[in-house]
């Protein structure tokens, strides 16, 4: 177990925030990965103290950066006290561990992120630019609406990178065979990571597995309770 200490929350948009936290010195993770949050509360639900988040900062950016959708009045008893976490409190969690993580670039890279499963994404995105990598990536990113986490952060990288594409899905756009269709008029032998819930999730390996890219090619991370 590690110990993390908070430094700040920011709000990333209407009801999505960014908790920041101290970098320990031997704490190290691969952009794409998660951890297990452990943070005692007063008044707790049963769904209980702990938390998986995924890492949203990158490695080269020297802090752990989560980020949660929270909607105060609906929200779990834990999300409610962690919205409210004091600068300098100190939460235990997990060694970060996760395979959503790119660890070849021989072919196109496609990132599909749906609502706050962009968390991982951003790292990856972030990391990959920070090495000179983001060619030939594409970022297909889809939403309940037009106010999309670390939008800023993308455009930023697709100015830098002529070959980053970004495709944009606001509701009631759905990430389905007849958009895909409209991007890639043949589908490309790449490697996908897919992150978000579990139903955007299944179905986009599932159409992709329909347009013929092998599943061993497929990397997923499932958000469920969202």
């Amino acid at each position: 177990m590690a110990k993390l200490k908070f430094i700040k929350r920011i709000e990333n948009a209407p009801d999505v925030y960014s908790f920041i936290f101290e970098k320990p010195q031997d704490f190290n993770w691969l952009a794409g990965q998660f951890i297990q949050i452990t943070f005692p509360h007063d008044n707790q639900d049963d769904r209980g103290i702990k938390r998986f988040f995924s890492i949203s900062s990158a490695p080269f950016e020297k802090i752990v950066m989560v980020t949660s959708r929270i909607e105060i009045k609906s929200s779990s008893s834990f999300k409610k006290a962690f919205y409210d976490i004091k600068p300098d409190t100190l939460v235990e969690c997990t060694e970060p561990r996760g395979k959503l993580v790119v660890t070849r670039q021989d072919k196109k890279i496609i990132l599909i992120a749906g609502g706050i499963g962009i968390t991982p994404i951003r790292s990856i995105i972030l990391d990959l630019d920070y090495n000179n990598r983001l060619q030939n990536t594409d970022l297909i990113y889809s939403n309940r609406d037009d106010a999309l986490p670390f939008k800023n952060d993308f455009e930023v990288k697709k100015e830098k990178n002529s070959t980053f594409n970004i495709y944009y899905f606001v509701n009631p756009e759905r990430i389905c065979e007849e958009t895909i269709d409209k991007i890639y008029s043949t589908f490309p032998d790449c490697l996908a990571f897919i992150s978000g819930p579990p139903g955007l999730v299944k179905s986009v390996e599932d159409l992709f597995i329909l347009k013929g890219l092998p599943k061993e090619n497929i990397r997923t991370d499932y958000f469920p309770g969202y």
